[in-house]
């Protein structure tokens, strides 16, 4: 519906309407009740997606909002991005770059397989939150590395090394250090002295760099680094219970929800370091091929003050075992 008023000036005040007026008809048409088209400047969350799915189909602009993630606060480790290239070439055994046309094409096929889960979760009723957060997550990810590779310092591509793939001979590592109960972390993370602190990935089933962490084996990689001698290093998961297109090479790990949430933890990477039943947040890392990682050397190198926080779990195990 479009606002139609009297444009004719009158008295003193007719300049004044008449700039009003042309400022609104400058606006376009108004819609009442259904959501305007999405624009370029619009960013998604997958929440906002479901809620608006039949007036973006309607408009004709879905394939535009699912192309507009809402992007991460924080820049993206270079270490990641390189992962991430090196996850969406179509030659991944030795190192190369990857272009444009080739990033667009492969996020072409997860465009097409979130649209398709989105139909089926709006209109059919399926429950399909795992894949479809995994898929969308995967989107925005692919979204930060186009739009670093847009920027005049890529021209159009971007860099990725020959990473390692993980198989089965790591399965007993990530069976021993992947945490499936609050009783194992009280028992491996609770213990943790100042002199050989541990190190807990914390990862969401559907995040695209545990995903890539998993495909690497570089959460094996940073433990195994003789630099991280002397470090447990321990992952748990939370979220949902994943299907076949789990990464991880235990495909069902039980996720401590409950455990989680009393740690503090809301994002996915978080590394957190453990000494004494006190708890130092590293925030995210990502290592590299060959484990290392900067950021999380220096957050293991922190010494713990006794003012550090303690760990809920710890604390609230250290005083039942002393009744």
């Amino acid at each position: 519906m479009r606002m139609i008023l009297d444009v004719a000036p009158r008295g003193r005040h007719g300049a004044a309407r008449h700039t009003l007026v042309a400022l609104l008809l400058a606006l376009g048409p108004l819609s009442l009740g259904a959501a305007p088209p999405t624009t370029a400047a619009e960013t998604w969350t997958d929440d906002a997606l479901v809620a608006s799915y039949r007036s973006l189909v309607e408009a004709g602009t879905l394939d535009a909002a699912i192309r507009n993630p809402k992007r991460p606060g924080e820049p993206p480790e270079a270490a990641f991005l390189e992962a991430l290239a090196w996850y969406a070439a179509p030659s991944k055994g030795a190192a190369g770059k990857l272009d444009l046309e080739q990033l667009d094409g492969f996020m072409n096929g997860h465009v097409a397989a979130y649209r398709e889960l989105l139909e089926t979760k709006v209109e059919r009723g399926v429950q399909n939150d795992y894949p479809r957060t995994r898929t969308w997550k995967l989107i925005q990810k692919l979204m930060l590395l186009r739009d670093e590779m847009t920027r005049p310092a890529h021209a159009g591509s971007y860099p990725y090394p020959a990473l390692p793939t993980a198989t089965a001979e790591s399965d007993p590592w990530e069976q021993a250090h992947t945490l499936d109960s609050e009783a194992e972390f009280t028992a491996k993370v609770c213990r943790a002295s100042h002199e050989r602190p541990v190190l807990v990935k914390y990862g969401n089933t559907n995040c695209t760099q545990c995903m890539l962490f998993e495909l690497t084996g570089a959460i094996k990689a940073f433990a195994e680094d003789p630099a991280h001698a002397g470090v447990d290093v321990y992952k748990v998961w939370w979220g949902y219970k994943p299907d076949a297109s789990f990464t991880g090479r235990i495909k069902d790990p039980a996720r401590l929800d409950a455990l989680v949430k009393a740690e503090g933890v809301t994002s996915s990477p978080t590394f957190v370091v453990y000494r004494d039943g006190r708890r130092y947040t590293c925030g995210g890392g990502f290592p590299d091929g060959s484990g290392a990682d900067e950021h999380l050397d220096s957050c293991l190198s922190q010494d713990f003050a006794a003012s550090a926080p303690e760990s809920p779990i710890c604390a609230n195990k250290a005083v039942a075992s002393d009744r």
